[in-house]
């Protein structure tokens, strides 16, 4: 399961999945289109049906499946992008403004981005709410 996927000044891609960190070196819409594909589409549909049905207007989490819905922190249309894996987080807690994220294969990571994930943790819900 992926937990989280970030791109950073070199433009290589970081990958968390499972206890290892795979680097690779393709844009995220690569990435997240190669995920797309076994549902028969790509991410610009999946964005605009999203937006269309949700009302979102940005930072729009991408559905894959049902191991992953990934949460957007910082789009990837922007350097340092970064998603989290809303399927993988296990327990998250507000330490201030910062957030100490607990993922299922027992790491974790600290997010100056309070206010984000907690807009994303909601849109999340929404569309789990929607598909069920």
């Amino acid at each position: 399961m992926y937990n989280y996927f970030k791109r950073t000044e070199d433009y290589k891609l970081y990958v968390s999945k499972g206890n290892e960190i795979i680097i690779m070196d393709i844009p995220i819409q690569t990435f997240l289109n190669n995920l797309l594909k076994k549902a028969l589409t790509d991410l610009t549909s999946r964005e605009k049906t999203i937006k269309k049905v949700l009302g979102f207007k940005s930072k729009v989490p991408i559905y894959i499946d049902k191991n992953n819905l990934f949460m957007c922190i910082k789009s990837y249309r922007l350097e340092n992008s970064f998603y989290i894996n809303y399927f993988s987080i296990v327990s998250y807690e507000y330490i201030g403004e910062t957030i100490i994220i607990n993922f299922r294969d027992k790491h974790s990571i600290k997010l100056r981005k309070k206010h984000v994930f907690q807009m994303q943790i909601d849109k999340c819900r929404s569309i789990l709410n929607y598909l069920n």
